[in-house]
């Protein structure tokens, strides 16, 4: 407009210029004829001065070519100024479209940026400039909470030499962009893991970083979920090629106590060392199952049981394996309720507990450990009371320390998996997650009391039982039973072989031992009505025990054969029963229960 009035102004003044011109040259006109005719002197003496000249015109004459010009000139200036006010008019249109859409792909790209999946990010001198809507969600935040401007505040700090060496590499190389994934704290001092791409940018005519950030917790669960099952299939590899030759030696030591405690009198010198040995014997043959279980899935054995003589084991185990510092204090009732459980879960339980108050008083003054077991009845009016307690007759685990205790703003996030407040070479964030699993499948709870400063106390409820007397299986296990019949006892270590020949015969059995598949189908097929019997190992050389029994069977059908292992990954009580075997059990079995199952199917096979 303004310009348009600055030309307005041009052609008012040419106009202006060019009537001034116009009326100066009719008078000037005007005045040269009344000379003439009045007969004024002063013309004729303004015309004798120049009379010499021959070119001399008159005033008017002269001017004429000036106002023609000077009215061209406005003519031009006119049109000028109506084509300046046009495009004037089209300027002003043109920016106001401009910016038009300037606002909208300003809206366009913001709703690209506060919707995109990755966070976006402005940080120059590691303070935030920019954060889209993303990045709230990323960390767990709302929009209406304080974020502190400084990067480095949600780094991990094990994390902070990769984002401080990242930001130097993309300010001072000449990388178009550099990738890399670290750990964010939260708020509420969880642990993300993200991806991170950063590109340079400028703000404010600054170097700064644009950063990309995309939430891979889920990816790095998936690949430690791996990595995890890598661990266990290497461990179970390795755990089951042990269990099977120390099975076979523990089977030696227990079968040579039961032999030599059958032929001792209840106050024979060296009774009680035998019963020792034997039951060392037990203790190991169970810390093998507990890593077999451990390493990979194996069936759970639930039954009515008594969580005592577990507590009891864990705790000799624990005393020589924790710090001498730890004080351990045992308070357990004599009289316990009956739990349904499986023995080897339950020790896992409580040991997880162990390790987890031994790490929080690692830096204490005079740790302490206390474990109590006992019968406890919850009330609907207990503050224990809830909908994963429900009232009823329970068995009470309780584990304290006086360790560092439990943050407040995390101890409801304990049991997720993988959340661990230790480094990753000491803690994984799977022990609770799987401790509170294991007593969730028995139909318990575990409650927490923290002090922070002061210590923690896992209570773990496990229901009871409602069976009156408990299943006498392992009473039975150490009563012998005498019989009669023919046993083919097949095994290629010898020493089994042996005490195996010694326990059967002083109950009365006859037996013919072979150390190898080949031997034993050799001795069977002489004289297949002979035998009424076979127990015989799985894994031998040449003929596995599989192998020899189809075969014995094949000869004799209907033949009772019982099949034992020191371990095995391929084969187990199913299968064994697919294939037409009776009975399937895994050293070092007990050689006086193996007596029951002997005479068992004799007497079956002697009745038919």
């Amino acid at each position: 407009m303004k310009q348009a009035l600055d030309v307005l102004k041009v052609m008012v003044f040419s106009i202006m210029i060019f009537s001034l011109f116009s009326v100066m040259c009719g008078s000037f006109s005007s005045s040269a004829d009344i000379g003439e005719t009045g007969g004024v002197k002063s013309i004729e003496k303004f015309r004798n001065p120049l009379e010499t000249s021959s070119d001399f015109q008159e005033p008017s004459s002269l001017l004429k070519p000036i106002i023609w010009v000077l009215g061209i000139i406005a003519v031009i200036a006119v049109i000028i100024a109506v084509i300046s006010v046009k495009k004037h008019g089209d300027i002003k249109n043109t920016l106001a479209e401009q910016r038009r859409l300037l606002k909208k792909n300003k809206e366009k790209y913001k709703l690209l940026v506060e919707n995109a999946d990755d966070g976006i990010l402005i940080v120059q001198n590691l303070v935030f400039k920019y954060v889209n809507k993303r990045v709230y969600q990323i960390m767990g935040l709302s929009q209406e909470d304080d974020i502190s401007n400084n990067l480095v505040d949600y780094i991990f700090p094990d994390d902070l030499n990769i984002v401080l060496e990242s930001y130097e590499e993309t300010m001072l190389s000449h990388n178009p962009e550099t990738n890399f994934k670290v750990r964010l704290l939260t708020p509420d001092k969880s642990i993300l893991w993200v991806h991170i791409r950063s590109v340079p940018a400028v703000w404010d005519d600054e170097p700064a970083n644009l950063l990309f950030m995309r939430d891979i917790t889920p990816h790095k669960i998936m690949e430690q979920d791996l990595q995890q099952a890598q661990r266990m299939e290497a461990i179970g590899a390795l755990s089951g090629g042990i269990a099977h030759d120390f099975n076979n030696i523990l089977t030696t030591i227990i079968g040579n106590a039961e032999v030599a405690l059958m032929d001792l009198s209840e106050q024979a010198p060296g009774k009680n060392e035998f019963e020792q040995i034997r039951e060392s014997g037990y203790r190991a043959r169970d810390l093998v199952r507990q890593i077999l279980t451990i390493s990979r899935e194996d069936t759970m054995d639930v039954q009515p049981l008594y969580l005592s003589p577990i507590i009891k084991e864990a705790l000799k185990l624990l005393r020589s394996t924790l710090p001498t510092n730890i004080k351990i204090i045992e308070k357990i009732d004599k009289h316990l309720n009956l739990i349904m459980a499986d023995s080897i879960q339950m020790y896992q339980v409580f040991m997880n507990l162990c390790t987890n108050a031994k790490h929080a008083m690692e830096k204490g003054n005079s740790p302490r450990l206390e474990v109590e077991l006992q019968n406890v009845t919850v009330r609907p009016t207990d503050p224990e009371a809830s909908n994963e307690l429900k009232p009823g007759h329970y068995v009470k685990l309780s584990v304290k320390d006086n360790g560092t205790g439990i943050d407040p703003n995390i101890e409801q996030k304990i049991f997720e998996p993988y959340f661990t407040t230790k480094n990753k070479e000491t803690g994984t964030g799977l022990g609770l997650a799987t401790t509170l699993g294991i007593v969730k499948q028995f139909g318990g709870h575990i409650t927490v009391d923290s002090d922070p400063g002061k210590g923690t106390c896992f209570n773990v409820f496990l229901p009871v039982c409602d069976i009156k007397n408990p299943d006498d299986r392992e009473s039975q296990k150490n009563v012998p039973v005498e019989g009669e019949g023919k046993i083919l006892f097949v095994d290629d270590e010898k020493q089994i072989t042996i005490i195996a020949k010694k326990m059967f015969h002083t109950l009365g059995f006859s037996v013919m031992t072979a150390n190898s598949g080949k031997e034993a189908l050799e001795c069977f097929a002489r004289a297949p009505d002979f035998f009424d019997l076979m127990i015989t190992d799985l894994a031998m050389p040449e003929m596995t025990g599989v192998k020899l029994a189809k075969e014995v069977m094949r000869i004799r059908p209907g033949f009772p054969v019982i099949m034992c292992t020191g371990h095995s990954d391929t084969f187990d009580e199913a299968t064994a029963k697919e294939s037409g075997i009776m009975e399937y059990i895994t050293k070092p079995y007990n050689l006086k229960e193996l007596s029951v199952l002997a005479l068992k199917y004799i007497k079956k096979i002697k009745a038919a």
